[in-house]
């Protein structure tokens, strides 16, 4: 028995305009048997894979889950505790608990992208070259759906045929392949997808083309070493790549990273001589020279809440605030004359020390201030706040601390205390991706673009895989190139320790830190037995200081054993088919 599959009118309208004779035909659904007669249909039941891929997690309420690997990273939380970003890296993770709003598993849109792969070859009207970059962009669409499914729970059930309801019981209940069979597949699947897909750069238009191709090759081949470098074979490869294996993924990665960087299709964003505007501007220039693939909004047709989450009190006047970013991150960034980060040590922050708050904030990496919102701040002609309070001696000669009404400083209005909902949680928010040129209405939408690709982690994914290959200037280059970039001085070595803490700096809260973590196989190191930190500040108006203490961020320890490497099987799945073994540890 075939399977029918319904395209729904409003998608074909909302996708495509010409659709409109084959919808004609039919008043409430479209056959599959029709879809590949029609280019528009053909491109709309291809949109909707798109639409369906989780590219990054933009669900929950008002799109609070873009927050949520941030959140199990250790980057930012969530402003409340309800949200699922927080719920999320609170919980035990259990067989019975499963792994929440975080799991990921594609089998529908799998599907779908199985039944194009299958069938479009058996068109009448198309041509062949039409046929064979659909069936590439196909392809690619469902390795990056097995790429997310892998990253999270080691190898899965490889299918690759619609399956139907009348299929024999071994079809439609395999078992698990191993891990390294699914990474090869996936580089297997990129490699046949890749001589069709467009040359011309379309990815940052959110269309995939050969470069979206090239990226996910270097992203997992670069995971798939990883996890033979530093990860455990168990249950029989299910989990984990044999070690042997590594040398081989990592010049699979860096193969295909170098095919980029000198394919000349692309160049590190450099529009503007300041290096924080520079940098901010990155992320709210679309389809700019730095994007190889974007996941694309537009106000009104399809645009994102985010401002909206993340705008600061002050400029919101509602539901702002919504990424309290950790100190924890924080310190991870390094100082412009090359001190570290660190090198504030945590017991000075008492209430006996004042701190500039430029020498504390403003010294640091520019890539700190164009992505964390701190005391301050400069954002729309206004500054940010996240004083608790203020101390200033009265009239009286008296020492006093006020929490509420405005004094004087210099002339212009000073708060006593920073609107609550700054305060709440870290006293420090993201910055990242806000479009501070945005006039933004209360129930208004943001059409800045998200980066899924960009050339910055291209080049760390070939600085990362040349030091593992024993090629150490290329791997110390492409990191001096990004830190050059982001006006930071160079490295004169390169080390494991400073490439992976370029990467975190680089590319904070765009959802790598803590896959990259995890693949390291130090996720332990940073993500278990703590309680991550927030400040507290409190300025002094006599001394134009702030007083920065520490508090606790968050309401429970993290905890993350080496289980959590790979998620908990849904216990519903083993139980419909008992072939998923359950993972390590659960």
């Amino acid at each position: 028995m075939k399977n029918i599959r319904n395209i729904l009118l409003p998608l074909c309208i909302f996708v495509l305009f010409s659709c409109e004779d084959e919808l004609t035909k039919v008043p409430d659904f479209i056959s599959e048997d029709n879809v590949f007669e029609s280019e528009s249909l053909t491109e709309a039941y291809l949109s909707k894979i798109y639409q369906d891929i989780r590219f990054f997690n933009w669900g929950g309420q008002s799109g609070l889950n873009i927050g949520m690997i941030s959140a199990i990273g250790g980057e930012h939380i969530n402003f409340a505790d309800w949200q699922a970003p927080n719920t999320t890296y609170q919980r035990t993770y259990s067989a019975a608990a499963g792994d929440g709003p975080v799991g990921y598993y594609a089998w529908n849109n799998i599907r779908d992208a199985n039944y194009i792969i299958e069938n479009i070859a058996s068109s009448t009207s198309f041509e062949q070259d039409y046929i064979d970059s659909k069936m590439a962009e196909a392809k690619y669409l469902r390795a990056h759906m097995y790429f997310e499914m892998v990253k999270r729970y080691g190898g899965i059930p490889l299918i690759t045929e619609v399956q139907n309801v009348d299929d024999p019981e071994e079809v439609l209940y395999p078992g698990r392949n191993t891990e390294q069979e699914i990474y090869d597949f996936i580089i297997s699947e990129l490699d046949a997808a890749i001589p069709f897909l467009n040359t011309d750069p379309t990815g940052g238009q959110g269309r995939v083309d050969r470069w979206t191709a090239l990226s996910l090759k270097s992203r997992a081949a670069l995971y798939a070493a990883s996890i033979a470098n530093f990860g455990e074979v168990q249950i029989d490869g299910v989990v984990g790549i044999p070690n042997a294996q590594a040398q081989s993924y990592y010049q699979i990665s860096y193969d295909a990273s170098k095919e980029i960087i000198e394919s000349g299709n692309f160049a590190l964003y450099n529009e503007f001589d300041d290096k924080v505007e520079n940098y901010i501007n990155l992320f709210l220039e679309d389809n700019n020279s730095e994007v190889i693939f974007a996941q694309v909004f537009e106000p009104i047709i399809k645009g994102s809440s985010f401002d909206r989450l993340g705008f600061p009190a002050e400029f919101r006047g509602g539901w702002g605030c919504n990424f309290p970013v950790l100190y924890d991150m924080v310190e991870m960034f390094d100082f412009q004359d090359g001190t570290l980060g660190t090198s504030i040590s945590r017991d000075q922050l008492t209430a006996d020390n004042m701190w500039d708050v430029e020498e504390f904030f403003g010294n640091r990496d520019p890539r700190f201030k164009a992505s964390v919102f701190y005391p301050e701040t400069t954002f729309k002609g206004g500054l940010i706040y996240f004083h608790s309070s203020t101390l200033y001696t009265n009239n009286q000669g008296e020492k006093v601390e006020v929490t509420s009404g405005n004094l004087d400083r210099n002339g212009e209005t000073w708060p006593a205390k920073a609107h609550p909902r700054n305060v709440r949680n870290t006293a420090l928010m993201r910055r990242k991706n806000i479009n501070e040129y945005l006039d933004l209405p209360i129930g208004g939408d943001s059409g800045q673009d998200f980066a899924i690709f960009r050339l910055g982690e291209i080049y760390l994914n070939l600085a990362e895989a040349a030091y593992y290959l024993n090629q150490m200037d290329e791997s110390l280059n492409a990191v001096n190139m990004l830190r050059d970039r982001a006006g930071m001085p160079l490295y004169d070595q390169i080390t494991e320790e400073n490439l992976r803490k370029e990467r975190q700096v680089e590319l904070c809260f765009e959802t790598h830190r803590y896959w990259d973590l995890v693949r390291w196989r130090i996720a332990p190191d940073y993500l278990d037995n703590v309680r991550m930190k927030g400040l507290v500040f409190k300025y002094d108006l006599d001394e134009d200081k702030y007083i920065i203490t520490l508090k606790n961020a968050e309401p429970v320890t993290r905890e993350f054993g080496p289980e959590r490497f790979y998620f908990p099987i849904d216990q519903g799945i083993i139980a419909d088919n008992p072939k998923w073994v359950q993972n390590p540890g659960y």
